[in-house]
């Protein structure tokens, strides 16, 4: 029976096992659901999402008219590209109407990245696919942050 017990992750404290299960001194293994799950490969992700629409915000810019290159601020824009829904406000700053609007984004847009940040702290009880389904869901945040991005930049350049 203590090997059965050991086995399956239980600690106990004393000579017999009988005495330890009178006595109370069985206790089940510690958990802890928290841990640091992020490595390299989530810094990779996140620098190819930003060079991708970075340059996705630099290819819709550079579609306007040369009347409104004088208005917006392109470069600004281009380059804070990790403010996701505020890029469209980024790009024309003197509209309250973008601020608005990116600010009726934010809501959306941060919940969804801060859900995929929780799981990478979170340790799934997976045994096969957890860190696959953990990089799924990183990628699904960022992706819901940066299309945040994108939607503010279309509002703004309507």
């Amino acid at each position: 029976m203590g090997h059965l017990l050991r086995s399956a992750g239980f600690v106990y404290r004393g000579n017999r096992l009988s005495s330890a299960l009178l006595l109370g001194h069985i206790s089940a293994p510690v958990v802890n659901i928290f841990a640091n799950q992020l490595r390299r490969v989530h810094l990779y992700i996140l620098l190819g999402f930003v060079a991708a629409f970075s340059a996705l915000t630099f290819w819709a810019l550079f579609q306007q008219s040369p009347s409104d290159w004088r208005d917006n601020h392109n470069l600004a824009a281009t380059s804070l590209t990790v403010l996701g829904p505020f890029t469209g406000a980024v790009a024309r700053p003197s509209q309250a109407s973008c601020w608005r609007f990116a600010w009726g984004l934010f809501p959306y847009c941060a919940g969804i990245l801060s859900l995929a940040v929780l799981f990478q702290f979170i340790r799934l009880p997976l045994k096969r696919g957890a860190k696959a389904t953990q990089i799924v869901l990183w990628v699904l945040g960022l992706l819901g942050w940066f299309g945040g991005g994108v939607v503010s930049l279309m509002f703004a350049l309507s």
